[in-house]
């Protein structure tokens, strides 16, 4: 008898603890494609609920905003992604998360459970006539979030504006938590909330069963991990290089086909370069996983990728009067120069698997400084125009 009076006390000890469990906010928020007139906001919730959120400019009224599809505003999910748009430029802003559990959700009938609101948190617009802007760029951290963290922080991430993730944040995709344990939780608890994170995707964020699902969490107006984007006299270009080895080999059982994904991007950056826009900006940073030229030899399967990057963009590359690139890829620190590289017309920083870089721009001049997770400064230079 105790037995089984012990047994109904566990389960009701289990079934209360279960009931027990607060609805919240669990990953997020995070902030993406932050312009000067629109934000996204990027958070999940613990169950399935209806989640707006409210924006205001410091001293003004609250909007509600949420993500409305064909209709339908976006409900009974726990991932959530909510643009804002006709925000002024050069503006401060508050923003909070509100959402109610869904308990139930019948045809004619929704049952709601508990409403949970965040604390208020600020972002600002950037300045379309700004001539400052401050970054950092690093990469292939391979799912190590404290020596993010370490880097970041050293690096100075508090006075940044944005921060660069080059590629291979992860080792693959085969779990959903997977990018919020890699570096998105990391990101929100030391600067996402207040300022983005842009995602410049690496070979390694091509692998697993689940990357194809990956630009949910970085998500694009354009619907492309690639593109370019102004700050005032800023013109950043971002690239996806794709994978490293060939199409037909082996390990990706005909499941890719980044050569020509690479042709489509040569073809719209030769486009690009053309551009008033592009014409028209004082500086021109380009992201690329791959750096542009390749050590390896020539029958190494994983030589193929920054092959095809040196003869569909190099090119290009050179004639674009690029001011600096960041890549990564290799695992070994190098600073390319056109003094020791006759191929190239600019500068090249290949971030190592414990490097970062801090690039300050200041009108005419760009400071730019690398160091280890050492310490240590391992390049420090400053182009002026």
């Amino acid at each position: 008898m105790k037995k089984i009076v012990f047994c109904f006390l566990g389960l009701l000890a289990v079934l209360y603890t279960a009931s027990a469990q607060s609805y919240t906010f669990n990953h997020g928020p995070y902030l993406q494609e932050l312009s000067e007139h629109a934000v996204t906001f990027v958070f999940t919730t613990s169950d399935k609920g209806f989640s707006w959120v409210e924006v205001k400019p410091d001293g003004g009224e609250a909007e509600r905003h949420y993500t409305v599809r064909n209709g339908l505003r976006d409900a009974y999910n726990t991932f959530n992604v909510i643009r804002v748009e006709n925000l002024r430029p050069d503006t401060r802003y508050q923003y909070r998360l509100c959402s109610k559990q869904i308990a139930d959700f019948q045809p004619y009938k929704v049952t709601f459970g508990d409403s949970i609101v965040s604390p208020w948190r600020r972002f600002s617009t950037p300045d379309p006539k700004a001539t400052a802007c401050s970054f950092i760029a690093l990469s292939d951290m391979h799912q190590q979030p404290d020596k993010l963290g370490r880097l970041l922080n050293q690096a100075g991430v508090g006075s940044a504006d944005m921060i660069f993730y080059v590629g291979d944040m992860m080792n693959y995709y085969d779990n959903e938590e997977t990018p919020f344990r890699s570096f998105i939780d990391k990101s929100v608890e030391l600067f996402a909330s207040e300022k983005p994170f842009v995602l410049v995707r690496g070979n390694h964020e091509t692998r697993g069963n689940m990357a194809r699902e990956y630009a949910r969490y970085v998500p694009k107006s354009s619907g492309k991990y690639y593109g370019a984007y102004r700050v005032g006299d800023i013109m950043f270009i971002v690239l996806d290089c794709g994978e490293d080895k060939p199409d037909d080999f082996w390990v990706y059982a005909g499941l890719t086909d980044f050569d020509g994904y690479r042709t489509e991007q040569a073809a719209w950056f030769g486009e690009l370069i053309r551009s008033k826009a592009y014409k028209s900006a004082k500086w021109r940073i380009v992201m690329n996983h791959f750096p542009p030229l390749s050590h390896m030899e020539s029958d190494n399967p994983e030589r193929h990728g920054i092959q095809d990057i040196t003869d569909k963009f190099l090119p290009l590359y050179n004639q674009a009067k690029i001011d600096l690139m960041i890549s990564g890829h290799t695992h070994a620190y190098e600073f390319m120069s056109p003094d020791k590289y006759d191929r190239l017309t600019f500068p090249v920083i290949v971030n190592s698997t414990e490097s970062v870089a801090r690039i300050d721009i200041d009108g005419r001049t760009l400071k730019a400084k690398v160091t280890d997770t050492g310490g240590n400064t391992l390049k420090e230079f400053t182009i002026s125009k």
